[in-house]
């Protein structure tokens, strides 16, 4: 895979996957653009990483359309003028519901004065950040696609978003974050299956747990012992998968785990009344078609 001559941008670039998607990118002759809301981290990843002028920041607040819309027109005039793939990567957690009851947390919040209760109410900052922020890079990165001629391959561009396991299990840690991750794959197979007929394709990638310095100490070792870390390797694989000249997948959400890629199943119709409704909207066979993943090579769970 080569990605020589092609201009990225990559949403939550400085640290953690972002990071590593980037360094994958620049390893394939790509030019990235590392959006991050932390300026000082990614001006020190710029000045850190050996790109030869190929590499670039903007400090961007992925829950603001003005920042959103700066940063895609900072992309094209500085690597431009065009973007062939955007990565809405930026994502944060509410994990401290896992052992607080402070009242701004969504779902482990204890109230003991109901009434004041008009005056607590739950942060959805996640929600902001994970959810909103990919709908922003989403809707701004159909707008510039559309303005491009297809490339070589025949495409306008590709837009990857960071889902998670939580974008299809059940994740009590974390409500808001649950919700985020699900309605990324939903915004994905929806309008993934809108835009394939003009050249674009959207999809994401679920990890399950990698590596990170965040993590408590022995976490990541405990993990890795046991074979259950995933290494950023496999992300990178599903990545290249979509990204490849010749795929044509679009509205998919590959899980990564461990040293496998699957793609998740997009639920079948429950009969024909179910079909015939739905395609009252958008014609099923035509949903079908578009997101077909013969040929491919990964198992579908």
């Amino acid at each position: 895979m080569s990605y020589a001559g092609k201009v990225a941008i990559v949403t939550g670039g400085a640290g953690g996957i972002g990071l590593g998607i980037t360094k994958h990118l620049l390893s394939q002759g790509a030019k990235v653009v590392i959006a991050d809301v932390n300026a000082t981290a990614g001006a020190k990843v710029v000045e850190g990483l050996d790109a030869q002028g190929k590499v670039a920041f903007c400090a961007t607040d992925v829950t603001s359309w003005t920042s959103t819309v700066a940063l895609f027109e900072f992309s094209y005039k500085t690597f431009g003028p065009r973007v062939d793939f955007v990565f809405a990567n930026a994502g944060i957690a509410q994990m401290k519901e896992m052992r607080s009851s402070d009242p701004t947390h969504f779902s482990t919040a204890v109230h003991d004065d109901l009434a004041t209760l008009a005056e607590r109410p739950p942060s959805l900052k996640v929600i902001e950040v994970d959810l909103h922020g990919v709908l922003y890079s989403l809707h701004a990165a159909l707008a510039y696609f559309r303005k491009q001629e297809k490339d070589e391959g025949g495409w306008r561009g590709k837009f990857l978003a960071t889902g998670s396991n939580a974008s299809f299990y059940v994740f009590p840690n974390d409500a808001l974050y649950g919700a985020a991750k699900h309605g990324i794959w939903g915004a994905v197979k929806a309008t993934g299956v809108k835009v394939l007929p003009e050249g674009i394709t959207v999809n994401c990638f679920g990890p399950s747990v990698v590596a990170s310095a965040l993590a408590p100490p022995g976490f990541n070792e405990r993990l890795i012992s046991e074979g259950r870390i995933t290494p950023l390797e496999t992300i990178f694989e599903g990545i290249d998968l979509f990204l490849a000249p010749t795929s044509r997948l679009t509205g998919q959400c590959i899980e990564n785990c461990g040293t496998e890629n699957v793609f998740r199943q997009i639920p079948p119709f429950m009969d024909d009344k179910a079909r015939l409704n739905m395609s009252e909207f958008h014609d099923s066979e035509d949903i079908e078609k578009a997101t077909s993943v013969e040929g491919y090579g990964l198992r579908v769970l």
